[in-house]
């Protein structure tokens, strides 16, 4: 998440659930909370996507069940199997996104059935997670009710960020946010990673070294190019192609150390707290 949109926050995700597949064999469930839709049409082809729509299968539906009609959900049937254009990789699902998000979240306040969502997106995170590796909840950028909602209940968040102004100030702006109301739980931050970053160029680099040299932000070690092969990546293709293709050159190279970054920090995260005890001899 970013408040911030255009950073990129899309294409990481899809990169990042395909890489822990494709390189540390890692399952992924990726929920499309974004009324744009972006991920699902990255992930799988439009014909399928509109298929479901019709017969009710997106994330909006879920809800609709789950919290306006407060109905018990049969929450797998909304699980789209097997997705992704990378050829021989298993492992990836999508709960597909729907344009009538925001419609969804006027009528939810309207209701004043906040706490109803809170409650299924939860559940939804809990059931799913017994099943796959990872959850991942790719975001609208702003804080709307469904933003909030997953900031809340999801257990860390990554940030995504172009080496700009507006997305530094949507980095300020999540910082503020996160100490509101304590009370009300927040995921972690897991980090920012620095994405379209014009290597060639004295102000992105300026501007990278600047979001370094705040060590609260904990970026990633490796920064992700701006680059027309990831640009590419973004558009789902209708003939499987290979992993190394799809992420050739400096950017794959990137991706591959954020993904191991990842997971590294993820296990020190939830390292325990204090060491076991020594065993002594008699």
């Amino acid at each position: 998440m970013n408040a911030k949109g255009g950073v990129g926050k899309s294409t990481l995700t899809m990169a990042l659930a395909e890489a822990l597949a494709e390189l540390h064999g890692k399952s992924s469930l990726i929920i499309d909370a974004d009324g744009q839709m972006s991920i699902s049409l990255m992930m799988a082809p439009g014909q399928l996507l509109a298929e479901r729509r019709d017969e009710g299968l997106t994330l909006v539906n879920y809800f609709v069940d789950r919290v306006l009609h407060g109905n018990e959900t049969d929450w797998p049937q909304y699980i789209c199997r097997d997705v992704s254009d990378v050829d021989d990789i298993g492992g990836l699902y999508l709960v597909q996104g729907d344009m009538d998000l925001p419609l969804l979240e006027r009528e939810v306040a309207a209701a004043d059935k906040f706490g109803e969502l809170r409650a299924a997106s939860h559940e939804l995170l809990n059931a799913a997670g017994r099943y796959v590796d990872f959850v991942f909840v790719d975001c609208a950028p702003g804080i709307s009710v469904m933003t909030e909602t997953w900031l809340r209940e999801c257990d860390y968040h990554l940030i995504p960020v172009k080496p700009d102004f507006l997305a530094i100030s949507g980095l300020e702006y999540l910082r503020r946010f996160r100490h509101r109301n304590p009370e009300m739980g927040f995921a972690k931050p897991l980090g920012v990673v620095l994405n379209m970053v014009e290597t060639a160029s004295p102000e992105d680099r300026a501007m990278v070294g600047h979001l370094r040299e705040d060590r609260d932000l904990g970026c990633f070690e490796a920064v992700i190019p701006m680059a027309s092969i990831i640009q590419k990546a973004a558009f789902y293709s209708g003939e499987p192609r290979s992993f190394i293709a799809k992420y050739a050159g400096a950017p794959g190279q990137a991706l591959r150390q954020i993904t191991t970054e990842f997971l590294s920090r993820l296990a020190a995260t939830e390292a325990p707290a204090t060491p076991p005890p020594l065993e002594t001899g008699s």
